[in-house]
C-alpha cells in the first residue's frame, strides 16, 4: 500500500489493522428525546385530567410536562448509561478476540527451521 498498488485479497489481511465499532447513541440526542415525549406524554395528560386545584388547566399542563420532561430525562439517561456500558464491554470482548487470534496467527520462525518443531 506504500509503494501506491491496489491492495488484493492476498496481502489486505497483511496490511489491514484490526478495529473496533462501537454502536453506541448519541447521548445528547438520545437523552433530548426523551425530554420532548416526556414533555408531550406531561402536557397531554395535563390537559385531559382533570385540574383538582384552583390554579387552573394552564398551570396543571405545565406541571405536568415538566415533571414528563424530567421523568423522560431520567429514564433516557438511565438507558443511554447501560447501553454505553454494554457497548464498551462488547468492544472489550472483541478486542480480546482479536489479540487472540493475531497471537495464535503469529507462527515464529528461523533460518535452520527448528521454530518448526522435531523432524
Amino acid at each position: 500500500m506504500i509503494d501506491g498498488t491496489e491492495p488484493t485479497p492476498d496481502n489486505v489481511r497483511d496490511s489491514a489493522i484490526p478495529a473496533t465499532y462501537r454502536r453506541a447513541p448519541r447521548t445528547e440526542r438520545f437523552i433530548l428525546t426523551g425530554v420532548g415525549i416526556g414533555l408531550i406524554v406531561g402536557l397531554v395528560l395535563g390537559a385531559i385530567l382533570p385540574a383538582g386545584t384552583g390554579v387552573g388547566r394552564g398551570a396543571a399542563m405545565l406541571l405536568m410536562g415538566l415533571a414528563g420532561a424530567l421523568a423522560g430525562g431520567l429514564i433516557t439517561g438511565a438507558q443511554a448509561a447501560v447501553i454505553e456500558y454494554v457497548s464498551g464491554r462488547s468492544a472489550d470482548r472483541q478486542r480480546k478476540v482479536i489479540e487472540a487470534e493475531a497471537a495464535t496467527d503469529f507462527q515464529p520462525q528461523d533460518d535452520e527451521g527448528t521454530a518448526d518443531g522435531p523432524r
